[in-house]
């Protein structure tokens, strides 16, 4: 499908494409995700949501990483035990990578991560206002 917004979406169980993008200082290629049935279409509040993502991604990078830190530093003894590192790096590449961006059809969209401390990984949600880093769960319940 060539959506007006997301450009070419490929269907294999959900709606996909890869992205370049520059997060949290770092050139990466990103698979995104668009939670849409076969027969669905992005709607408005996706489309949206990815348009914010791509002409703010400086600023929203910066917020994530800032809230991602913040997060790390909260859960610091957790993380060096399970990670088996002695302090949390400065590089947040070291014990997460991103994976996937999914866009929910409410608009919010999760930067989904593979976490060194935790096999089910971690994300960041955003929302309209407001950014939330936690267990991958809080996408799935978001959805």
């Amino acid at each position: 499908m060539n959506d007006i917004i997301f450009g070419e979406l490929t269907y294999n169980g959900e709606w996909t494409k890869t992205e370049h993008l520059n997060l949290w200082g770092k050139d990466i290629d990103i698979k995104i995700i668009v939670s849409a049935y076969e027969n669905e279409k992005p709607n408005i509040s996706q489309q949206n949501a990815y348009q914010k993502l791509m002409t703010k991604s400086d600023e929203i990078s910066k917020v994530t990483l800032e809230k991602l830190k913040e997060y790390m530093q909260e859960n610091s003894y957790d993380i060096c035990a399970y990670a088996n590192v002695d302090k949390i790096p400065d590089d947040v590449f070291e014990l997460v990578a991103v994976t996937e961006i999914l866009f929910m059809e409410s608009g919010s969209f999760g930067i989904m991560c593979n976490a060194k401390w935790d096999s089910h990984g971690i994300a960041i949600l955003c929302k309209e206002n407001d950014v939330e880093v936690g267990p991958q769960d809080i996408v799935w319940l978001e959805e």
